[in-house]
């Protein structure tokens, strides 16, 4: 089995797959506290949850985009599977193209929905990552990685907006029923959902014009991806697993 694992800024994906074939995918809380100890535990409680044992896997590979519990983790995986993780960034990114410089300036995230895009969908294609941040990412019709966006998530807008703005309260994210809000909460929700969707929308107009692109794949993952796309015009494929799709690519096409 191979171990693929995604650090972001608020959750650790993991998914094993058995010939390409996904077993199982579980979340943990991204906790920039943990010792190397604590991770290996937690881990082994979850390897645990889903009847594998941690010596099952032939091979491990990650993105990270929080350095600072990179090496814990890393310490955590070697510890209870004897295995070093191979680790998605300027040395390794498969055959993929990167058309931005540094290469190493470009996140492990961002090439890891690339490299699962390009294997997935006919090109060109644009990904839309609705987690922490809001990342839309261009591949082009080569496969080239051209570049993309990043702006505040959705909490982040939420929670911002409840922090600096004394008479705005913290709501939840839910999709209103229409645009126009009656009552403050409403009016966050709606701002949020359909400000977000639409701000999709224009940039991935803007970008097809940019780039002098007419018929052109569009892809959405991350976590609140569910709630926008249907809010958006533009039509957009869900996949959720699209990361870690993109990390067994990556590590196949490493030649590991």
């Amino acid at each position: 089995m191979l171990l693929t694992i995604d650090i972001g800024n608020t959750n650790i994906t993991l998914g094993a797959y058995e010939n390409k074939e996904l077993v199982f995918v579980s979340r943990m809380y991204t906790a920039r506290h943990k010792t190397s100890d604590e991770f290996a535990a937690d881990l082994l409680n979850l390897f645990k949850l889903y009847k594998v044992n941690a010596t099952d896997f032939s091979g491990i590979v990650m993105s990270c985009v929080v350095p600072e519990i990179e090496e814990s983790v890393i310490r955590a995986l070697k510890m209870i599977t004897g295995k070093v993780p191979v680790s998605v960034g300027e040395r390794h990114h498969g055959n993929f193209e990167i058309d931005v410089l540094p290469v190493g300036a470009v996140g492990a995230d961002l090439i890891c929905a690339a490299v699962g895009a390009k294997k997935k969908y006919p090109l060109p294609c644009i990904i839309v990552d609705l987690g922490t941040a809001t990342k839309v990412i261009v591949v082009d019709k080569a496969g080239k990685f051209v570049g993309c966006t990043i702006s505040p998530g959705v909490k982040i807008s939420m929670d911002a907006l409840a922090k600096t703005a004394s008479l705005l309260p913290s709501v939840s994210f839910t999709v209103p029923e229409k645009a126009v809000g009656t009552n403050t909460t409403e009016c966050i929700q709606s701002g949020i959902v359909y400000g977000t969707a639409a701000m999709l929308d224009g940039l991935i107009k803007r970008m097809k014009a940019e780039l002098s692109i007419d018929e052109v794949s569009v892809i959405a993952t991350g976590g609140y991806s569910k709630g926008i796309i249907p809010c958006c015009e533009t039509k957009m494929i869900y996949d959720e697993n699209l990361l870690l799709d993109g990390l067994v690519e990556v590590y196949e096409e490493s030649n590991l």
